[in-house]
């Protein structure tokens, strides 16, 4: 029998336990590891989604977003009740109910930050979590931090490297990339679980000066490491009970640890589309290698299909001076931004625009531009792909 006082010492144990099972059990896809000069990887997460309720025309619709920053109000439109740019908080769904972040559903949280010793910049998130006092796992946080590598340029331990989460016993998963080791134009990405389980508890400081630090390496000096980035990036829920939805993503679609099954070129005269998918461009859109530069307003390129699939998704990628541009489904405007707004990574402007839960038919997902000035001074959208998800 176990008295009250050792309750803390049986809660930190059986936590370790835990996640130390998990650590045995790693996520399929080892890979070989090359290393290349890194560019340095920052995410700037913005998220939206937008709901309709008894269909695409239907009449009640939701709009949502967190962002880190206001945003200018002349950046909304409200034309068909599809807001650019909304106020921060829970995403409600068409039944009422709303889905928050699993970090508000505590009250204390402590730092924690990560000192990288390796030779590549790292994102940093949770990957598994158990309440303090608790001994089933929940949703961590999808908060994410950037620790940086010694470079001996700057400031180390770079002052961002925290993370405020609730308390509790963690397991981390760092991502890195070493740039595109197989030079086909696309980053690469690896990651790793962190093995040593982190405790944060009311012993833990409530200050970034006194935070409890976990040491990293990137590379992992031993483990096993894994392709692609950690497993949080792309949202993918059962469409069972749920309406067609658009989520947009400060991503590149197929760098995630959950991509779309199947890519599709949005320059079908450089790559043809697989069978039962068409991609068809108008105005003076222009192929560029596998992708398509929309140059001015009214320059489209579209993709459709009869097939039976729960998500459709396009891509836009490029470098700042990329400009505004609209996304359409099914004929109706869903979303619309500046795209270079967007930052996928250091140097990287984009946006991933997915819509999923849709009912069987035929479909299509165009994106237009609408030449305007985006916030780095261009008018040009670079499309990369579609995606299509099984």
């Amino acid at each position: 029998m176990f008295e009250c006082a050792d309750r803390p010492k049986v809660f930190r144990l059986l936590s370790i336990f835990l996640i130390s099972l998990l650590a045995i059990f790693p996520l399929s896809g080892c890979t070989e590891y090359g290393k290349l000069l890194a560019e340095p990887f920052v995410r700037v997460g913005q998220y939206i989604s937008y709901k309709s309720e008894g269909g695409w025309e239907g009449t009640r619709r939701t709009f949502t977003e967190w962002v880190e920053e206001e945003r200018p109000s002349e950046n909304f439109d409200d034309r068909e009740g599809i807001g650019v740019y909304g106020s921060a908080g829970d995403e409600t769904t068409p039944g009422g109910l709303t889905e928050q972040d699993p970090i508000a559903d505590f009250e204390e949280l402590k730092p924690v930050g990560f000192v990288n010793y390796g030779e590549f910049d790292a994102t940093v998130r949770a990957d598994t979590f158990i309440p303090l006092g608790e001994t089933a796992l929940e949703t961590p946080s999808g908060a994410s931090t950037v620790s940086v590598a010694n470079d001996g340029v700057g400031d180390w331990p770079n002052s961002s490297r925290y993370l405020s989460v609730p308390m509790g016993a963690y397991s981390w998963c760092i991502d890195w990339t070493p740039g595109d080791l197989d030079e086909d134009g696309d980053f690469d990405y690896f990651h790793y679980i962190q093995n040593d389980p982190t405790i944060l508890d009311e012993n833990d400081s409530d200050d970034l000066e006194s935070a409890e630090e976990v040491a990293i390496s990137v590379p992992p000096i031993s483990g096993v490491i894994f392709k692609g980035k950690c497993k949080e990036n792309l949202v993918y829920d059962n469409c069972v009970e749920l309406n067609s939805e658009v989520k947009v993503y400060s991503l590149y679609a197929m760098e995630q640890g959950n991509p779309p099954q199947i890519k599709v070129a949005a320059n079908a005269a450089q790559q043809a589309p697989p069978a039962g998918i068409n991609v068809t461009f108008g105005g003076v859109s222009t192929g560029y290698g596998s992708g398509m530069i929309l140059w001015q307003e009214g320059d489209w390129v579209e993709a459709s299909t009869s097939d039976s699939y729960q998500a459709l998704g396009v891509q836009v990628h490029g470098d700042q001076t990329i400009g505004w541009a609209r996304v359409l489904f099914d004929g109706l405007e869903i979303w619309r931004g500046d795209t270079s707004s967007y930052i996928i990574a250091e140097g990287r402007h984009g946006v991933y625009v997915e819509v999923r839960c849709f009912p069987p038919g035929t479909h299509s997902i165009r994106i237009e531009g609408l030449g305007a000035e985006g916030s780095g001074g261009g008018r040009s959208i670079p499309v990369s792909y579609f995606c299509f998800r099984e």
